[in-house]
């Protein structure tokens, strides 16, 4: 009976004392756990943003270095200039090379287009103008215009460092071909997507990474009339 009382004691003392035993170690282990979970998630945010700088945005030094033109087909003579007489000149002074098909530019200035084919039949329309270049690659241009002022830059699909873009009025598509340029006045893009800026007049130029969605350029200029 005496080792029997002693048996029960033992016992009764475990199970009394086991559940302060315990608690430590479910501290411990949930402490543990805890400092893993938060491990991970130090890596996983390093691992993230260590892929977001991979992508770096292309960074160029794009100077303006003419602008000439003029309406077509309306105003004084005096003030007037042929639709491929409306040309941009611009160059690439330092930095990235740019992938032609991934780079966009946008222009917008007082100026006017035309609805239909210029010499037979149509009308011009003028106003408040916008100039899409959806990339800069030759598809989609006008091969007596775009792609012959720019022989030397398409070359390899880049601008790069010291290289000039011509950007002309007559740039867009002729026949069944789409467009890459994109013309509209006054918020109207039922156009031939060809332009005339008015001489006198400043415009806007961005030039913009397509697929950052970032302005790598931006410039204003005075449009003087072409000679």
């Amino acid at each position: 009976m005496k080792e029997w009382g002693s048996f029960r004691h033992r016992n009764l003392y475990f199970l009394k004392s086991s559940p302060e035993g315990l608690s430590p170690i479910v501290g411990s282990l949930l402490l543990l756990l805890m400092v893993f979970v938060l491990a991970g998630a130090i890596a996983s945010s390093i691992n993230l943003s260590g892929s977001r700088t991979n992508f770096q945005y292309p960074m160029a030094r794009i100077t303006l270095e003419s602008c000439e033109g003029g309406l077509y087909g309306v105003g004084p003579d005096s003030e007037r200039a042929r639709l491929e007489e409306n040309q941009i000149v611009l160059m690439h002074e330092g930095g990235d090379p740019l992938p032609l098909d991934s780079v966009s530019i946008k222009i917008s200035g007082h100026g006017n287009s035309y609805q239909g084919v210029p010499g037979n039949g149509g009308s011009p329309l003028s106003g408040e103008l916008s100039v899409f270049y959806r990339d800069l690659s030759s598809g989609g241009k006008n091969s007596t215009c775009y792609v012959v002022h720019n022989s030397v830059t398409l070359e390899d699909g880049l601008w790069g460092v010291g290289e000039r873009l011509v950007l002309c009025g007559q740039d867009s598509a002729v026949g069944a071909v789409e467009s890459s340029v994109k013309v509209g006045v006054d918020g109207n893009y039922n156009t031939s997507d060809n332009y005339g800026f008015k001489a006198g007049t400043e415009i806007t130029l961005n030039v913009v990474d397509g697929k950052g969605r970032n302005v790598i350029a931006k410039r204003k200029t005075i449009v003087k009339l072409a000679d």
